[in-house]
This record gives C-alpha cells, structure tokens and sequence, in this order.
C-alpha cells in the first residue's frame, strides 16, 4: 500500500509543473478535526472516545485541461490524538502535525456558480508535539511522561494515510467560497513499542473545513 501511495505522489508532482497559471485557486481553509484511533489494543479500544482538535492551513488547486479534473497540493496544522475515559477519569493524548495532503479531484459541472467535486489522494503527516495529561495530573510532554509515572509513549512520528472525501465552492468571481468534508484513513502503525510489535493504532478522522480562495 505504502509503494501505490509512493508512485501516485510522484506522478502528482512530475504533473504540477505542467499546469496553466490561469487554471490555479489559492486560498486558506480552517475548521475542526473529530479524530479516533482504530487499535486491536483491548485497554484502548474499549474505553477510547473521538477527540475534538483544530485544522487549517493553505491549499491550491491546479485545474487540468478543460478544469474537470485537479490536483490540489495543501499544507495543515492538525490537532489529533485521542481520548480515553474510565471511572471517571479523562485521560487525552494530543498530537499537533503538519499534513501536507497531495489530492486529485474530480470537479462536477453544476453551474457557472457552484462547482462539486470529489477526491482522493495521499497524505503524510509530521509530528510538531506531543503530550499526554491524565485526570488532574498536568499535562506533560510524551517523551517525559515517566518523570510523573506515565508510562513512556514509544510511537512513530510519521504518518502516511488516504484522504477522501469531498467540497462544494461557490464561485463569486473570482473568489471561491468553499466547504470541505473529508475522511482519513490511517496506514501506518503508530505503535513503535518494540515489547509489542503485534499492537497496532492508526489514525481515523473526520475533518470538515471552510475556507476562501482567488482564482488566478
């Protein structure tokens, strides 16, 4: 899997030179990640809840030919993790990333003022920060949670998963207002926990975002 989202990138970025100025959307977009885990880990999986973070960042989108299809490159700042509740303790892992999703749409003609699309497309996530806090314990970075009886966080902090997923603009001009929705599906394993290599978590979110563009 890891090799098909390799070569589709590459084909993504030989392709983007290729592109027409006038065809290009610019623009920024934010809004909210609803992020879980999917983990055979019985302690995780029974007691985990979806956790609530911030998305947002910059996109273009590089209209191909006659504009029905697109790639769009973007960068984010996204807020993941996961939370966990039992007898009525909270306990949060909050990791920060910058994702940077490449996507090839597939724009739907409705009209000279709105314009659906869907998509699909890799997208690799960075780890900026991390940390964990557990009831009324302070929150303290992954790394140093043993100092205050954690147990030590042993987990990848590079990501590559499949987002898909899709977004209606509204053409005023030549400023696109748009709505996002969108799902991603982790594939690697963040559990570098080398005690347990048969454990596995990988990301699941929801992200829904709005946003303003310019069309060049």
């Amino acid at each position: 899997m890891r090799r098909i989202v390799c070569s589709a990138t590459l084909l993504l970025l030989v392709a983007a030179p290729q592109l027409r100025a006038q065809n290009i959307d610019l623009g920024v977009k934010g809004g909210v990640n609803i992020a879980s885990v999917s983990t055979n880990i019985s302690d995780i999986e029974e007691f985990t809840k979806s956790k609530t973070g911030f998305v947002g960042g910059i996109f273009a989108s590089f209209r191909l030919g006659s504009g029905v299809m697109a790639i769009q490159p973007e960068v984010l700042y996204s807020q993941k993790g996961l939370k966990a509740e039992e007898l009525g303790v909270t306990a949060k892992l909050n990791t920060n990333y910058i994702e940077i999703p490449l996507l090839l749409k597939a724009n739907i003609n409705a009209g000279e003022k709105v314009r659906p699309a869907f998509y699909v497309g890799p997208v690799v996530s960075l780890e900026t920060s991390c940390n964990v806090g557990v009831g009324d314990i302070p929150t303290v970075d992954c790394d140093e949670g043993e100092q205050v009886g954690l147990e030590f966080i042993s987990r990848k902090k590079t990501e590559w998963g499949i987002d898909f997923g899709g977004n209606l603009d509204i053409l005023l001009g030549s400023v696109v207002l748009l709505l996002d929705v969108r799902y991603q599906f982790g594939l690697t394993n963040l559990n570098d926990d080398q005690d347990a290599p048969d454990e596995s978590v990988k990301t699941r979110m929801w992200q829904v975002m709005a946003g303003i563009g310019f069309s060049l």
